[in-house]
């Protein structure tokens, strides 16, 4: 008894409407667009990297004012004490 099979013949791959020549002006265009794109690349990682530091401050912030609030809670015996948020 032979498996049945699980893959088909493709087509000939066939060339684009512009033919062989197209395909050389069109990586001559890419190369150059990736020259630009580099050149701006250091601006676009310095403006990404002050983005995350600023949420990152953010972030800090809100959880200083959350645990300033637990810990200087009314019913809290140790009100004040910031060293009850150390595990040790």
């Amino acid at each position: 008894m032979a498996l049945p099979k699980a893959t088909v013949a493709l087509p000939k791959p066939t060339l684009p409407l512009g033919g062989a020549s197209t395909l050389g002006v069109t990586s001559v265009q890419k190369d150059e667009d990736e020259d630009e794109e580099g050149e701006a690349e250091p601006f676009i990682n310095v403006a990404l990297s002050a983005a995350g530091l600023v949420a990152a401050l953010i972030v800090l912030t809100f959880q200083l004012m959350t645990a300033s609030a637990w810990i200087s809670a009314e019913d809290n015996p140790r009100s004040g004490e910031w060293s009850q948020l150390s595990p040790f």
